[in-house]
């Protein structure tokens, strides 16, 4: 999840409006999205939904709104992203018993090569498992920092703790992380 590239792929999206741009860079999101929708769900939830389906459904609205976004920097898109991503989150959890689920296929303009596509979707799988091994507070400060990419001052504010308390809650929750994964035979 580099994010220079990330960065890149927004920007030249935004600018060219065109769908082979657009494709590339949700294609891109979809891996972060997908490990922010495991760690956002609750339990009840992620019973009945895959994080894939929620990251998809997130994916499929941020395309459709695309021209909507008055953002100038790549902070202010993630921001606008993992919102429409959280109330797809509502939507679904609201309208679960009414709707029937469906697995629906990624929506993509790209010509990725499909081992590479399996091989980030192992990859996501892997690191997805670990992080639901963490405990809560571990996976969330994971998720704010490294997905929704907030500040150590923006969590700490957000959290009610002090900025150092929310560097040891972050360092604490990688090195767990890593063992996770390492246990779960994935790579750090």
């Amino acid at each position: 999840m580099d994010l220079g590239r990330t960065q890149r792929l927004i920007v030249k999206a935004l600018e060219t409006g065109e769908d082979v741009d657009r494709g590339e860079m949700l294609e891109y999101l979809r891996p972060r999205l997908v490990l922010w929708a495991t760690s956002r769900l609750s339990p009840g939830l992620r019973a009945k939904l895959e994080p894939d389906d929620v990251a998809q459904e997130a994916l499929m609205a941020v395309h459709r709104s695309l021209g909507g976004f008055q953002g100038n920097n790549h902070k202010a898109f993630l921001a606008w992203v993992f919102k429409i991503a959280e109330n797809r989150i509502r939507d679904l959890a609201d309208h679960f018993g009414a709707q029937k689920r469906q697995k629906i296929q990624p929506l993509t303009f790209s010509q990725t090569p499909p081992s590479t596509v399996i091989a980030r979707t192992e990859e996501v799988q892997k690191v997805a498992q670990a992080l639901e091994l963490l405990p809560e507070d571990y996976s969330e400060v994971i998720r704010l920092r490294r997905f929704e990419e907030l500040s150590v001052a923006e969590i700490a504010e957000l959290k009610g703790k002090s900025a150092n308390a929310v560097r040891i809650l972050y360092c604490r929750a990688l090195k767990a992380l890593k063992l996770a994964l390492h246990e779960e035979g994935g790579s750090a």
